[in-house]
Formats: structure tokens, sequence, C-alpha cells
């Protein structure tokens, strides 16, 4: 398993979680809570 916290452009912190064994892929804010992918590449857009 591989998870990668970092900062999103707008400065939300998240996780990023990816399984090797299932590929299953998944966002994480902060609290636990997953994120859907369509709100992760909304708030890492420039400006």
């Amino acid at each position: 398993m591989t998870q990668l916290a970092m900062n999103l452009t707008d400065g939300t912190p998240v996780t990023f979680i990816s399984c090797q064994a299932c590929e299953h892929r998944a966002w994480f804010d902060a609290e636990g809570a997953e994120i859907p992918i369509e709100d992760v590449l909304a708030r890492s857009k420039r400006t």
C-alpha cells in the first residue's frame, strides 16, 4: 500500500492511498473522510 500526504493548490491537506494488490485508489481529507476525485481536481487548479 502506498500512502502520500500533501496539500492541494488551495491549501487543503489530503492523503492519497493506493493499494497495489487490488488497484483501489482514494483521496482522504484531514479527518479521514473520502474525497471524490472531482473535488481533488477542482481544488488543484491554478488560478
